[in-house]
């Protein structure tokens, strides 16, 4: 089923992350993926970089309490909040401290939660940087991905509920979309803001930052080299979303994308399936198959 869904168009604006020790996880993020730290007054702190904010806050290690989704306009929030709630959908208040008060939450079948809003104009600025630093490198927070049990009913909710539009699915028979197993999902042209692997139990997988070009995959991985940070997975190209990229781990155990050349594809292009299998998931290399 097609539904002509008004979050449509919509981008990855923030992620909440929590950690048993923020200021350790803070700290990790600021240094690694260049943030600057302010502390906001429920205690969390606001992480700001160009085109990337993160929000970390105490909580279990690892746990991703909501991800954000930034709308165009206020008209476009009205009309998502009134397309959510036609949808028979129990729209939750927002949790997030970093978006206008209006913004709305929606919980999927797994429990995350995915928050609509505008930013609050009244936060603390970004600082300029003149330095050489992981501040100076590109890297816009652009898509997240989570592990279900649930894959079927995951897909229902973000196709048929949401309107989130396919992009890709790998399979373990191409032709029988009962095996699928992975399901890759856009709310803008870029090829995916969001996707969802099967798993044998529901977690984070991870986020991931997109970069100028793979001059600055180079920038960034030489940069990660010298905290001697280790590349976990990659460098390699994705099959679906053609995209180049290298991963590492956060102190939790997050993964963490750097890529660059994600696929753009119109809102009526329709999904295409990849058999399940490494090529697809690196063309280069290895393929990381989840459990």
């Amino acid at each position: 089923m097609t539904i002509e869904s008004p979050i449509w168009p919509s981008q990855l604006d923030h992620l909440r992350l929590n950690s048993n020790d923020p200021a350790m996880l803070a700290d990790f993020y600021a240094t690694a993926v260049g943030y600057h730290p302010t502390a906001l007054e429920d205690g969390t702190t606001l992480l700001q970089g160009p085109g990337r904010r993160l929000v970390v806050g105490a909580g279990e290690a690892g746990e991703r309490p909501y991800h954000g989704y930034r709308v165009a306009n206020r008209r476009q929030l009205d009309e998502v909040r009134d397309f959510l709630q036609g949808q028979g959908l129990n729209t939750e208040p927002s949790p997030s401290t970093i978006f206008d008060q209006d913004a709305v939450a929606v919980r999927d079948p797994d429990g995350w939660l995915s928050v609509f809003g505008l930013p609050r104009r009244d936060l603390p600025s970004q600082k300029a940087n003149n330095t050489r630093s992981a501040l100076s490198l590109s890297g816009r927070l652009q898509h997240v991905v989570v592990a279900t049990d649930n894959l079927a009913r995951m897909m229902t909710f973000y196709e048929d509920v949401l309107g989130y539009v396919a992009s890709d699915y790998c399979s373990a028979d191409v032709d029988d979309p009962a095996t699928r197993k992975v399901a890759f999902y856009r709310s803008d042209p870029e090829h995916h803001s969001f996707a969802v692997f099967g798993a044998s139990a529901v977690g984070c997988d991870h986020h991931a930052y997109e970069v100028e070009d793979w001059n600055a995959i180079r920038d960034w991985a030489d940069h990660m080299s010298a905290l001697n940070i280790k590349i976990w997975w990659g460098p390699g190209r994705h099959g679906p979303g053609n995209n180049l990229f290298f991963m590492i781990k956060d102190p939790h155990g997050h993964q963490v994308e750097i890529s660059a050349e994600l696929e753009t594809m119109p809102r009526e292009m329709a999904a295409r399936v990849w058999p399940l299998e490494e090529r697809s998931l690196n063309l280069w290399g290895p393929g990381w198959i989840r459990d």
